[in-house]
């Protein structure tokens, strides 16, 4: 902090300083609330520091302040070439807003048992991912359509109710891929969905299953090493569980920019849309082969048309060669080595669907 505070504008040279130096290596600090991001301070006000009446420091007129989900948004270049490229690089934002910071302001039937996502795209097109049933095992996910969210300086966070219109975060509405059947589609988008419905009706659109995605990406899931609610942790683990969240959290970003279609923050890739990070189905999209003899039992030349993500490919490995039981558990031999029950879903086209009962212990 000392050396971060010594820093002085006329002897500023980047390509001199470390930055280990001035931040702690695998900590951010305290993460940002959204009221702090929507008025983040960059500089002294033009006349400096200036006093209230009772000798307080005035803050509105002593600071400059930005607000970054506006300020990210609104970039745009002015000489764009290409006609189907859009003169802004920022698709939408997203941010993960605490669960105790948020049910207050939603209904009882939105109430979520875990943070909430925040997608911004612009004041009047934004969305709430909102979960429910993780941890019971039936995750269900609802994408609520909102506009104007802010949160004052007290922490309260307020929004506006908004209808379905084309240009949301994910773009869902307005894409002829979405496939939700006879249903009315903005009547449909607007359930409570099972993660697996969602991927059924999302996965061919031009964003695939990035509404799953964004939920994983900002949920915290509890490992071994940082569940506090443990039952069986002495006083000593529990505590030092609780040292192993707390550095979990401190590298946690405050927010995430996805690129526009054809647009890359990452100089070194040219994936549009982004580089690993994209939630594009053309950056997403990937094809599982399974080949073997006689003995596997995988069917010959089969293609699968159900949609499957990543977490299927370890479950039905293991199912495959006799390590999984029926209810996704590894068997006994791996359960002591420390494994635990799989997420995914077992690809039953191929491992078939007794695979469980001919485990081997």
């Amino acid at each position: 902090m000392r050396n971060l505070l010594a820093l002085r504008r006329e002897s500023f040279n980047p390509p001199k300083l470390k930055v280990e130096e001035l931040i702690p290596k695998d900590s951010m600090g305290r993460r940002n609330s959204i009221h702090d991001l929507q008025n983040y301070v960059v500089g002294l006000g033009k006349n400096g520091l200036g006093l209230k009446s009772d000798g307080s420091l005035d803050t509105d007129r002593s600071f400059v302040r930005i607000n970054y989900f506006d300020l990210l948004r609104k970039q745009t270049v002015r000489n764009n070439v290409q006609a189907d490229v859009l003169p802004q690089p920022t698709d939408f934002i997203a941010t993960r807003i605490p669960r105790e910071d948020i049910e207050a302001a939603l209904s009882d039937d939105l109430k979520p048992d875990d943070d909430v996502v925040w997608l911004y795209a612009s004041a009047d097109r934004q969305a709430l991912v909102i979960p429910r049933g993780e941890s019971s095992g039936q995750l269900r996910l609802r994408y609520l359509p909102i506009a104007n969210l802010t949160q004052d300086e007290s922490g309260k966070l307020t929004f506006d109710g908004s209808d379905w219109k084309p240009g949301l975060p994910l773009k869902m509405l307005e894409d002829p891929r979405l496939e939700v059947g006879n249903a009315v589609r903005s009547e449909w988008l607007s359930q409570w969905h099972t993660d697996v419905e969602w991927l059924h009706a999302l996965h061919k659109t031009q964003y695939s299953n990035g509404l799953i995605g964004l939920h994983e990406q900002f949920t915290f899931f509890p490992a071994p090493g940082t569940d506090t609610a443990a039952t069986d942790l002495s006083p000593e683990e529990r505590l030092l569980n609780r040292f192993h969240r707390r550095q979990r959290r401190l590298v946690e970003s405050d927010l995430m920019v996805f690129a526009n279609n054809h647009w890359n923050f990452d100089v070194r890739g040219f994936n549009p849309g982004g580089n690993h990070g994209s939630l594009l189905r053309i950056a997403t999209h990937s094809t599982l082969l399974f080949a073997g003899g006689n003995r596997t039992g995988i069917p010959r030349g089969l293609a699968v048309t159900e949609p499957y993500d990543s977490l299927s490919v370890v479950p039905t490995i293991l199912a495959l060669t006799g390590n999984l039981e029926s209810d996704n558990r590894p068997v006994e031999a791996l359960a002591r080595r420390g494994f635990k029950r799989f997420p995914g879903r077992v690809i039953t086209e191929v491992a078939g669907q007794n695979f469980g009962s001919n485990a081997s212990h």
